[in-house]
């Protein structure tokens, strides 16, 4: 049997702010925890990078885009609330 394929996910944040900070520091968590090492992490910062606001249709920030595998999904906030994102990312199904 194979294992899962990586997910890839993109953190859309507006500068260095507390809550950026916190969601940077709470995806990694959450990506090491919960990933093992099976994921990708890309980190925008929209301030610097407005074409990519645009071209990803990103509304608030800070935003971890799942990008692959598809359906995208998109969480916005800090990224604190680690059981949220075990579910939005159906992370349970993809273990078994």
């Amino acid at each position: 049997m194979s294992s899962p394929e990586p997910l890839v996910f993109c953190l859309y944040l507006a500068g260095n702010t507390p809550v950026s900070a916190r969601a940077v520091v709470n995806t990694r968590r959450f990506c090491e925890e919960h990933l093992d090492g099976r994921y990708e992490l890309e980190i925008v910062d929209i301030s610097l990078h407005p074409e990519r606001v645009r071209e990803a249709q990103i509304i608030a920030a800070p935003t971890l885009v799942k990008k692959l595998p598809l359906p995208e999904q998109r969480v916005i906030g800090d990224m604190s609330r680690t059981e949220r994102l075990v579910q939005r990312f159906d992370l349970a199904r993809r273990a078994a």
